[in-house]
């Protein structure tokens, strides 16, 4: 009987311990997205011209050159930018809008003369679903 009561009691614990981690909340040790020092999105396309979003997550005030080159090399735009939390919205105007692959966006701080580069690539994919369905 004192064992069995002793086995009552550990499963008891065992089980108090096995409900209380299943419900715990689980923390990662991920990134911050305000630890990203700055990020390009596709927002979508405007007037058929694609449009980009540059973030820039810096705490304190700087200054920063973004330039936006095509794939050849020539400098599409350019511009000196200061402050802090800064975002903008850039549309491309090029000759031929479907092509805008191997564009690359450059962010320089001028503060550690440090660039950033994100080249922007493009990845088509056909999906072809079939449903059947009983009558």
């Amino acid at each position: 009987m004192k064992k069995a009561m002793n086995n009552y009691k550990m499963a008891a614990v065992a089980l108090a311990t096995v409900i209380t981690l299943g419900i715990s909340n689980t923390s990662f040790a991920a990134g911050n997205k305000s630890d990203v020092p700055s990020e390009l999105k596709f927002i979508g396309k405007n007037q058929s011209l694609p449009v980009f979003q540059l973030n820039l997550n810096n705490s304190e005030a700087g200054e920063y050159v973004i330039t936006i080159k095509e794939v050849s090399g020539n400098v599409l735009y350019s511009e000196k930018v200061s402050g802090e939390k800064i975002s903008r919205r850039y549309k491309l105007d090029t000759e031929d809008a479907e092509t805008f692959t191997g564009t690359t966006f450059e962010v320089t701080n001028k503060a550690t003369n440090e660039t950033t580069v994100y080249k922007v690539s493009n990845n088509t994919k056909v999906v072809e679903d079939v449903v059947i369905a009983k009558l």
